[in-house]
């Protein structure tokens, strides 16, 4: 997991021009007592707005890092949209921000549909927005943010060796913690196996790179190493991890 660099967004994208009809007819089922109705849902999952989330992660999910073919991802909402399963009240969901960019993430349908669903825990339930013209400064999400936050600065790496060999993400803080342990699919087996894989590129070149039998085998390995923490790779949070600890880079 990484923090996300994203671009400017695009303008005048379906989702910038029928975001306000379509938050009119939620406000107005949500003000009648109906549950909110995401009809607009092809706004957020439009090619355009899409194709922008995906390539600003160069196909990565945008917490366990994977990457995915883009038609197996998901418009993930950081802030669950539809309802949260957490909170005390009824909660309605954050569907004010619905078709806000700020909430658009794409995430891998494992971390999005088996691990995050509609969770969405907070530090303190009582500081909990339920209204859309209320500020959200004071809600601490367990959930890490890659979009505001640097999750490198909490997350470390161990290796498993019982069973079979894996790769485990560890958080330092209570929030990493949550955060790859329930709210996403960090840990999931089958993603730690695949950062093992990784695992095992990355001592190969770094063996080259310090025993390469000639320069351009130590500079092919070099290369390859620096792709590596490339946020383009995939697992570039857990290279950059591995490699600096072991002293590649």
């Amino acid at each position: 997991m990484i923090k996300i660099e994203r671009g400017k967004v695009p303008e005048n994208t379906v989702l910038d021009n029928k975001k306000k009809e379509k938050l009119q007819e939620i406000r107005d089922l949500i003000n009648s007592g109906k549950p909110a109705d995401f009809k607009g849902r092809e706004l957020w999952s439009s090619a355009e707005v899409k194709e922008f989330l995906y390539e600003s992660q160069h196909g990565k999910c945008c917490y366990c890092e994977r990457k995915t073919p883009k038609r197996e991802t998901d418009v993930e909402h950081f802030r669950p949209k539809g309802k949260v399963e957490e909170a005390e009240k009824d909660h309605p969901g954050y569907w004010w921000l619905a078709y806000n960019w700020q909430n658009l993430l794409i995430s891998c349908q494992l971390c999005n549909r088996t691990y995050k669903r509609a969770q969405f825990p907070l530090k303190d339930e009582s500081k909990r927005v339920y209204e859309e013209d209320c500020s959200l400064d004071e809600e601490e999400p367990f959930l890490i943010n890659p979009l505001e936050e640097d999750p490198e600065q909490c997350i470390y790496y161990e290796e498993l060796t019982e069973d079979q060999f894996m790769v485990k993400a560890v958080g330092i803080c209570e929030r990493a913690r949550r955060t790859v342990k329930e709210l996403t699919g960090i840990n999931d087996a089958y993603v730690m196996l695949q950062r093992a894989n990784k695992l095992k590129d990355y001592r190969g070149w770094a063996y080259l790179k310090n025993n390469g039998d000639d320069e351009s085998i130590r500079s092919e390995a070099e290369e390859r190493l620096q792709e590596y923490v490339s946020p383009r790779s995939e697992f570039s949070g857990f290279a950059r991890f591995y490699l600096n600890k072991e002293g590649h880079l």
